[in-house]
């Protein structure tokens, strides 16, 4: 009889066990419904609601009152028009500013409910290809920025290079112009034209005094060794710098500069 009971317990108990595992099982299927549901409604509805629209934007990194800074600034503008707070879309942001080569990077960060900051980052003008009306404006990584207009007074010259076929110096122009890009400030305003040769790439500044920085290779090194050179007293007539080993910079006249 005992046994007998012993049997009907464990049998009402596995079914009870049996019913719980059910329950939990529907419980978890409808935690994870509604969880879809939930994510559902985000991904395509609630995020996109004009609630979160974007309505007070910051853009920085621009300049306005110019022609290409105001472009820019509008171009950044429609791009956050499109978005919310909780919907940012950087490959958007991207594609309006693809046309703009001044472009570098930018990003865009919400500022919950309805605010954004729009960071811009752009390449800075280094130096000028050709003369007149076909000089180009070249950023300082080489880029072409569109025509130089009144730069071409204010930056220094690429003597020697072809103009691009693309958006982009090629060849030994592209490495005047990360010679010329990378000038330090305190040098920047010396710094007259460049041209390539024997010797590379070679920078002649307003004074006369040619550095030899060879290629386009630890260019910041051989900048650092041109100014600790230019700053020594003891200089006196040298009329260049062999910079081609920035360990060990060179000073010398112009009849030993050989290279054409």
């Amino acid at each position: 009889m005992a046994e007998g009971t012993s049997l009907k317990q464990t049998a009402e108990m596995v079914k009870v066990r049996a019913r719980r595992r059910r329950r939990a099982a529907y419980t978890i299927s409808v935690v994870l419904a509604l969880g879809l549901v939930l994510a559902a409604g985000y991904q395509f509805w609630l995020r996109d609601l004009s609630l979160f629209e974007i309505r007070d934007l910051n853009v920085q990194g621009v300049t306005t009152g110019s022609r290409e800074g105001d472009e820019i600034t509008a171009a950044v503008e429609r791009a956050a028009g499109q978005m919310t707070t909780l919907h940012l879309d950087p490959d958007l942001l991207a594609g309006e500013l693809a046309g703009f080569p001044r472009v570098e990077s930018a990003k865009i960060d919400a500022d919950f409910p309805n605010a954004a900051t729009a960071t811009v980052r752009l390449k800075s003008d280094g130096s000028v290809l050709g003369s007149g009306r076909d000089a180009l404006l070249v950023a300082t990584d080489g880029t072409v920025l569109g025509q130089a207009g009144e730069a071409e007074d204010e930056l220094p010259a690429i003597a020697d290079g072809e103009r691009p076929d693309g958006d982009r110096l090629e060849g030994p122009a592209l490495a005047q112009a990360l010679v010329l890009g990378a000038a330090p400030d305190e040098i920047r305003s010396f710094v007259d034209r460049s041209k390539f040769g024997g010797n590379g790439v070679e920078v002649t500044l307003s004074n006369g005094l040619v550095l030899v920085f060879g290629d386009a290779t630890a260019i910041d090194q051989k900048w650092r060794a041109a100014a600790s050179v230019i700053a020594d007293p003891e200089l006196g007539g040298a009329s260049y710098v062999d910079l081609s080993v920035p360990r060990r910079p060179a000073v010398g006249t112009g009849d030993d500069l050989g290279g054409g």
